[in-house]
């Protein structure tokens, strides 16, 4: 099942929220997993026993390490490590490491299905076993507690990578909060228009020029990759922000997934601000372990490429996303040792260009369908090719486009975050999570929410789910991008 179907919209979602909040609060694990597993089972009835028992296998390695001697439990570590991975190396990585090893024929004999959301509950699988082997947390009390926070259907196809220590407090007893139910019910409302209407009709003009191969013109090179930007921001942080809504309906708070990331003025401030939670899962589980930036600049240009190729690697088993990974990691480090005491002195504007420029860069990699494309792409962009500048098709695009790409930029830009800011600010608790405190469902808003607000918000939820339905039923099946990863 899909947040963008009118079947989850108008009977999944009211269904799930009405079992959730009919039994007593210390139970509520119960209908959120068995929701979960019919939202999850729609489409895959039978991988839906993956995740389940990967959530039986990481909760009773957890407990193993809470009761394993000091000496012994690195090893308990690593195979519980190995064990939880085994799922998303068999699916997601055999057919790619055969071919890159030779096995072609093997590779082409063969077809692996890919689970959904495979690479997200298996990352918060071993972040979970991590944060108890390190001792900063002593796990799930329950299993039933655990399963529903691994296969919570908010966040379970597609992010945001959430932790243990932050939504197992909260799943412990949740409580109904009309002000968090009501930002979130506009939170998935807005984030329903963002995908259906907005990135969905930017998809096919996106489509249509790189389904051509090799760009014909600079001009139509530029535009598909523009226009590709877009789609992708726009579709990844949509479901960001269903997902975020669905937790505050519940009266559970997930952290920011996106934050305007094409305001970065260089490379390292788009990935604080891009898939905000895989970023800080690869810092605190990874890149840090491995000495971070504590270190001799070898030692640091080793962690950032490790971790910059293995980020790539996560999102798709080809070559082109560990390039792209590899091409974030040496822009970073080269704006750590040379490019950034230059960005610094240079004009906002001039920044902000930069972070642009290399963000839309980096997405030929990711969109090419291989390394031979992107390097068409490129060559094509930066005037290298034997074709014209502008060509017809290039006009058609931009004729089709422009009003679509114009709504999208402004999006992208923050028009909307005041606003945004303020009914937050006036329906959500404060979150104390980052200085060591937890999440209070009952706890007060930093400002007392006005007539005004609540008015804006309910009207602007109902406009959105009628605008949004309308593209739905009207509009072809068009999944989240991130569905694949």
């Amino acid at each position: 099942m899909v947040f963008t179907s009118t079947v989850f919209v108008f009977v999944f979602m009211p269904l799930a929220m009405a079992a959730f909040f009919a039994v007593p609060p210390r139970w509520r694990a119960w209908p959120l997993l068995l929701a979960s597993a019919v939202f999850y089972a729609w489409g895959e009835p039978v991988l839906v026993l993956l995740i389940l028992g990967t959530g039986v296998a990481t909760y009773y390695f957890g407990k193993l390490l809470l009761r394993t001697p000091a000496r012994h439990r690195r090893t308990v570590l690593v195979v519980a490590i190995v064990v939880t991975c085994i799922p998303l190396a068999v699916f997601k990585y055999a057919v790619f490491i055969a071919t890159s090893l030779g096995f072609s024929s093997w590779a082409a004999s063969v077809e692996f299905p890919l689970p959904i959301g495979v690479s997200f509950y298996t990352f918060m699988a071993i972040g979970y076993l991590v944060d108890i082997y390190r001792r900063r947390d002593d796990g799930a009390p329950r299993l039933l507690d655990f399963s529903g926070f691994l296969a919570m259907y908010p966040h379970l196809v597609a992010g945001p990578i959430v932790r243990w220590s932050h939504i197992g407090p909260q799943l412990a007893a949740p409580k109904f909060n009309p002000g968090m139910f009501g930002y979130g019910a506009f939170r998935v409302a807005t984030g329903l228009v963002k995908k259906a209407v907005v990135a969905d009709s930017i998809a096919p003009l996106a489509d249509d020029l790189w389904a051509s191969g090799e760009p014909s013109s600079v001009g139509s090179a530029w535009i598909a990759v523009l226009l590709y930007s877009a789609q992708i921001y726009l579709d990844f942080s949509a479901y960001s922000d269903i997902a975020i809504g669905l937790a505050a309906m519940m009266g559970i708070h997930f952290h920011e997934n996106f934050r305007y990331p094409y305001v970065a003025r260089s490379a390292r401030e788009f990935w604080q601000r891009w898939h905000i939670s895989l970023g800080s899962w690869f810092r605190d589980y990874v890149y840090i372990p491995m000495g971070g930036s504590r270190a001799r600049p070898v030692v640091v240009w080793r962690n950032l490429l490790v971790v910059w190729g293995l980020t790539g690697l996560w999102h798709g088993a080809a070559w082109t996303f560990v390039l792209w990974g590899l091409y974030f990691g040496v822009l970073i480090g080269l704006e750590r040792y040379v490019l950034g005491r230059y960005l610094e002195r240079s004009p906002r504007v001039v920044q902000h260009g930069y972070g642009v420029l290399v963000a839309v860069c980096g997405w030929v990699l990711f969109r090419a369908v291989d390394v031979s494309q992107a390097a068409s792409y490129y060559r094509t962009m930066f005037g290298l090719a034997d074709v014209s500048w502008w060509d017809p098709t290039a006009t058609l695009a931009v004729q089709r486009g422009w009003v679509l790409f114009a709504i999208a930029v402004a999006l992208a830009a923050g028009v909307a975050r005041p606003l945004m800011d303020r009914i937050r600010a006036q329906t959500m608790p404060p979150d104390t999570f980052d200085q060591g405190g937890e999440f209070d469902a009952t706890g007060t808003p930093p400002v007392a929410i006005t007539l005004r607000t609540s008015t804006f918000m309910v009207v602007t939820t109902v406009v959105c789910l009628f605008v949004a339905t309308a593209f739905l039923v009207a509009v072809s099946y068009s999944p989240f991008i991130y569905f694949r990863f």
